[in-house]
């Protein structure tokens, strides 16, 4: 446990040092990130992903679309909900992130040959992945319908 805690550790660090000539945070950049992969989302998928509260994530939401990287439309199948995408500009700028992550990466691995980027890309996507199924399944979201309603959590 000690070895992924350090992992995260230095892996928020490199995040930090990789954030030069970015407009938002990391906790920003976090909401960007999901909803670049998962648009049109809902804030409450947003919220639940990373890990924080709906009026938390409120605010993140608001502060993004003021700035033209996100936003809302109303959600066809449901009246009363939003769904966020990005905009134009905010897609570029979750771009730039990753094209600074990449470079820093890459940089800091220069040393290592492509077989071993591979398979340690693959290692991290492997417990990326399990941990991800880990926590859905303890916040309830594999749990079968009669069992996530007896928990409170459908």
């Amino acid at each position: 446990m000690e070895s992924v805690s350090s992992l995260n550790r230095t892996l928020r660090q490199l995040v930090h040092l990789g954030e030069g000539g970015q407009k938002v945070g990391f906790a920003a950049m976090g909401v960007l990130l999901y909803v670049y992969r998962n648009q049109p989302t809902r804030a409450t998928d947003v919220a639940q992903w990373i890990g924080i509260g709906p009026a938390a994530l409120s605010r993140q939401v608001a502060d993004l679309e003021s700035m033209g990287l996100l936003e809302r439309t109303p959600c066809r199948n449901d009246a009363r909900a939003q769904l966020i995408s990005l905009t134009p500009e905010g897609k570029d700028e979750v771009d730039r992130a990753y094209k600074r992550r990449t470079d820093l990466l890459s940089d800091l691995l220069k040393d290592w040959d492509p077989t071993e980027i591979a398979e340690a890309a693959a290692t991290v996507n492997r417990i990326q992945q399990a941990l991800r199924a880990g926590v859905d399944q303890l916040q309830g979201k594999n749990l079968p319908v009669a069992e996530a309603a007896q928990e409170g959590k459908a």
